[in-house]
C-alpha cells in the first residue's frame, strides 16, 4: 500500500483516465520510470528537467551537433569568410534577440536560459548584473576554436545590442568570452 498527498493522487487518477489505464497501472508505470531513473544515478525530477530542457531548445530552433565537427566548420568558415561569418552572427543574434523578448516578460531570463541549453556540456556559462548598472557574461569553453569563440561572442553582442545595451568591453581569447554591456537608460 502507498500514501500519497491527496492532491497528487487526484491527479494520478486524471493521468490514469487520460491514457485509459487503471490507477494500478498508473501508479506502477510512475514507480518503474523513478526506478529506471535512479539506476542510471538520476532522479526523476532531474530527468523531466532534461528533458524540459531539449524541449525548449527545440522550440527555439536549437539543434545538437557533433560538438568538434561544428567548432571546425565554424573555424574554417570563419577564416575564409571572417566579414560574412561575422555580419551572419550578429544579424542571428538580433533576430534571437527580439525572439527572446517576445516570448517572455523579461527578454534577458529567455536569453539566460537559451544561453544554458547552447553551453550545455563542456562549456561554462555565466552572466551577472553588475553594481555599476552593466551587465557581464562570460563563457568559456576549452574546446572552442578561435573562430567559434569569436562567433558565439557575435551572437551574444547582436542579441544584447537587440535589448538596447551597448558593448563596453570585450575580451575575448580562445575558448573565453567575456563581454560588458551598459544598460539602456
Amino acid at each position: 500500500m502507498l500514501a500519497a498527498d491527496e492532491s497528487i493522487a487526484n491527479k494520478i487518477v486524471e493521468m490514469a483516465k487520460r491514457r485509459e489505464l487503471t490507477v494500478y497501472q498508473t501508479v506502477n508505470d510512475v514507480l518503474e520510470q523513478a526506478v529506471r531513473a535512479d539506476e542510471m544515478g538520476l532522479s526523476l525530477m532531474e530527468v523531466v528537467d532534461e528533458r524540459e530542457m531539449l524541449e525548449k531548445a527545440r522550440k527555439m530552433g536549437l539543434t545538437f551537433f557533433i560538438e568538434g565537427l561544428l567548432y571546425d566548420m565554424v573555424d574554417l568558415t570563419y577564416s575564409n569568410t571572417h566579414k560574412q561569418l561575422s555580419e551572419l552572427c550578429l544579424e542571428t543574434g538580433r533576430w534571437y534577440g527580439k525572439y527572446f523578448a517576445g516570448k517572455a516578460d523579461d527578454g534577458m531570463k529567455a536569453f539566460d536560459e537559451a544561453m544554458k541549453l547552447l553551453t550545455l556540456g563542456n562549456s561554462v556559462y555565466n552572466i551577472e548584473n553588475r553594481r555599476d548598472g552593466s551587465v557581464s557574461v562570460s563563457c568559456v569553453g576549452e574546446r572552442f576554436t578561435p573562430g567559434y569563440t569569436e562567433a558565439l561572442g557575435l551572437f551574444i553582442e547582436g542579441v544584447l545590442g537587440s535589448f538596447g545595451m551597448r558593448l563596453r568591453e570585450k575580451e575575448n581569447s580562445d575558448g573565453i568570452i567575456r563581454l560588458r554591456f551598459e544598460k539602456p537608460r
